[in-house]
């Protein structure tokens, strides 16, 4: 069988991993190198309880997904020969305000319900926690089974256990055009045609430019994230990532902090902006007050495939089944990377649907002969 894959970030590299793994011939096609989109600019939090709570459905496939990772992160690492930072230090979330704390409290009482381990922090005890924090953090809520990863290390990682186990990356690639056939499916990038068994759309933001004969265009819509990069010096570097109201960040040993992001809804334009910067500096330094001593290192940018419902888009399309989707996953790609190359290889591989594809389903945006746009829904 073989199977090509339209992106190269850590969905599209996770994917190409799997299938790989199992035997089957992958070549992966993207308009940059692997890493280089959404992922190069994500802080690579695991962080299932604060990013998925919105949704019953979206917390559902998170958790699930931060079961895989002990084992998957092992696997790559070991597969790919190359370091990949990875921990599960936990995560504070503070508040410096009324307000905050009984949107904290809130949150605790969510998480008791679901019998989710956690520590309820407060008052000075939040500063002796973590001495980063700011003096006037009123309450704390550590949650120990939630972690991060280094994204690009990652990706590099990913694509190298891919390549050792037979996919090919090519880059710069951009394909503009799926047509299924009987049997097969046509692929037209860059002015060429490529054929293959089974085609999987993973192309994060473009997704949607990927156009696939007789099936309306993905609905998914680009959200641009800011990301900064400091080098801290003089004060003690949080020991595990913490999360505030205005930014949360991650360390990186010995030094680095990363400070994320912005949420802005500017379609493709993938500029850092004066006004980003300023936003986060600001949040930084009143969540952890040594940041104001730090240096600006670095300021990454990437575009957050979003949905309408904020659900990935993963499972084969209804009209075109050699055509498998796996996009959408807005602010958990990182996190959702394992889970969904496994639910992807499982149906290409073996023809197993897993159970997540009916609430993922490219098909439930349908609305007659069309996909809802990104606003029908909000």
């Amino acid at each position: 069988m073989t199977v090509i894959v339209v992106g190269a970030g850590v969905i599209g590299a996770s994917v190409a991993e799997a299938l790989a793994r199992r035997g089957i011939q992958v070549t992966v096609l993207d308009m940059r190198a692997p890493g280089r989109g959404a992922s190069q600019a994500s802080a690579g939090l695991l962080t299932p309880f604060i990013e998925g709570r919105i949704d019953a459905a979206l917390l559902g496939l998170c958790t699930r997904g931060l079961t895989l990772w002990d084992e998957f992160i092992s696997r790559i690492r070991e597969r790919s020969g190359h370091p990949v930072e990875y921990a599960r230090t936990g995560t504070l979330e503070v508040a410096l305000s009324d307000e905050e704390a009984a949107r904290l409290a809130d949150m605790r009482a969510f998480l008791i319900e679901r019998s989710v381990e956690s520590q309820w922090i407060v008052g000075a005890d939040v500063a002796r926690f973590e001495p980063a924090v700011s003096p006037s953090a009123t309450v704390g809520l550590f949650i120990p089974n939630q972690g991060f990863v280094a994204v690009p290390p990652l990706v590099r990682a990913l694509a190298q256990a891919a390549r050792l186990q037979g996919a090919r990356f090519e880059s710069p690639v951009e394909v503009v055009r799926i047509e299924p056939r009987a049997g097969r499916v046509d692929l037209y990038a860059d002015g060429r045609q490529l054929t293959a068994d089974v085609a999987v759309v993973a192309a994060g933001t473009w997704s949607g430019r990927v156009r696939v004969a007789g099936v309306p265009s993905f609905p998914v819509r680009p959200m641009r994230g800011q990301l900064l990069q400091l080098r801290w010096t003089g004060s003690q570097l949080p020991s595990r990532p913490v999360w505030g109201t205005r930014s949360y960040t991650v360390p990186w040993q010995p030094d680095m902090l990363l400070v994320g992001a912005t949420l802005e809804d500017v379609g493709f334009d993938e500029r850092t902006t004066v006004a980003g910067v300023h936003d986060l500096l600001d949040g930084v330094g009143e969540l952890l007050p040594g940041a104001w001593q730090a240096s600006l290192v670095e300021v990454r940018v990437g575009l957050r495939p979003a949905t309408s419902d904020l659900l990935p888009i993963v499972g084969p399309l209804r009209d075109a089944p050699r055509v498998v989707v796996a996009t959408g996953h807005y602010r958990n790609g990182i996190l959702l990377a394992p889970l969904t190359a496994d639910i992807v290889a499982r149906q290409v591989v073996d023809g197993v649907s897993d159970p997540a594809i009916e609430i993922t389903t490219p098909d439930r945006f349908r609305k007659g002969g069309s996909y809802e746009t990104f606003h029908d829904r909000r």
